[in-house]
């Protein structure tokens, strides 16, 4: 039968009947293993990491950079404080200039620093920024404004450096969404003329799993950081103001505790996943053993039996050790009667196969040697 040879080949000494029985438990059991493997490959395959949150202190942190867009030309002053008094930084300051963006002529400007930090020692940074936008003419008619604060780090990721249009063009690495979305969404105001606005920033960072063959194997997180900026604003009336100034924008830090999210994998890699395999195999196993007995001894693997050039040198030293082949040879000699010396051999082969692939006869040894002494 094609089934007795697929799976443990009937016993003669075993009534049909219980064979029937076992082969379908067999094929249950092997049927629940193979679903099995097929949900972790699945749940594998549709893993995402958890996020794990946490909290670093930062000393200090980097001067953002600034994002301004008008649609009249305008010109930015600007001035920092740290412990020593106000100072000037116009000279970081790229001046709006005429663009055109999504078909609509606008002016751009931004604002770039990378020698000024924000820092919780005062004789270390500055406290604040201080942006005051002023009109090139009495006849200002635009008074909206949007501006975007973005962590300077963030921008040195790009390799287009400060052009902001190029960043959108091209996003970082894999994560174009995340990456695009700070520019979108996060930091980005609407502001109107004739008001002053007070901006206080909290830095985060989040660390981001790369798509990496470690990561889906299990072995140690490759993780890439993005730092980021979250902020509150706070907005007033414009007071002792000119004709000519149109907005005044303040820019500190909050805290300088930072919220730290990272990537984690907690639930399925594929080495747990083997771990689990193996699990249910020996539950498997020890299912069928409790109910029908264990299954004949393998004492050859399938490199004995596969192997390149392994198995024909299996067999030939096998042949060449035992003189007889031991539960497979029979003798030529059909008579009932057996020479003493041909069953001596036979024994001899049949005790050497026994005790080289089945039985390990160290501890009988132990014992023979310890009553010989006796």
């Amino acid at each position: 039968m094609i089934l007795e040879k697929s799976f443990q080949k009937y016993r003669k000494t075993e009534p049909l009947t219980l064979f029937i029985l076992r082969l379908i438990v067999l094929i249950l059991l092997l049927v629940s293993l193979f679903g099995y493997t097929l949900l972790i490959i699945w749940g594998i395959y549709n893993d995402n990491p958890v996020i794990q949150n946490s909290l670093a202190i930062e000393n200090s942190f980097p001067v953002p950079f600034l994002y301004i867009y008008t649609f009249q030309q305008t010109n930015i002053n600007c001035n920092f404080e740290n412990a020593s008094g106000t100072h000037d930084c116009t000279k970081y300051v790229i001046q709006p200039q005429s663009t055109t963006i999504d078909g609509v002529d606008a002016y751009s400007g931004n604002f770039s620093a990378d020698e000024l930090i924000f820092s919780a020692t005062p004789n270390s940074g500055i406290s604040s920024l201080e942006f005051n936008i002023y009109g090139n003419s009495s006849d200002f008619l635009s008074r909206l404004f949007v501006i975007a604060i973005v962590d300077a780090d963030f921008i040195k990721s790009y390799k287009s450096g400060l052009n902001l249009s190029d960043v959108f063009k091209n996003p970082h690495s894999m994560y174009s969404t995340f990456s695009v979305s700070i520019f979108n969404q996060l930091n980005r105001y609407t502001i109107s003329a004739y008001n002053s606005y007070k901006f206080k920033l909290k830095r985060r960072r989040k660390d981001i799993m790369l798509p990496s063959w470690e990561n889906f194997i299990g072995f140690s997180s490759k993780l890439e950081s993005f730092q980021f900026l979250t902020s509150t604003m706070e907005k007033s009336p414009l007071l002792n103001n000119t004709l000519a100034l149109l907005t005044k924008i303040k820019i500190e830090p909050q805290l300088f505790i930072i919220q730290v999210e990272s990537d984690k994998r907690y639930l399925i890699q594929v080495l747990n996943s083997l771990g689990l395999i193996g699990g249910a195999w020996g539950f498997a196993i020890t299912f069928y053993t409790l109910f029908f007995g264990a299954i004949p001894l393998k004492p050859w693997g399938l490199i004995q039996k596969y192997g390149f050039k392994i198995n024909r040198s299996v067999q030939t030293k096998l042949k060449n050790t035992l003189e007889f082949i031991p539960l497979v040879y029979y003798s030529k000699d059909i008579s009932d009667d057996l020479d003493n010396h041909e069953l001596k051999r036979r024994l001899d082969s049949l005790q050497l196969f026994l005790t080289e692939y089945i039985v390990d006869a160290k501890y009988l040894e132990d014992v023979y040697k310890t009553n010989k002494n006796i």
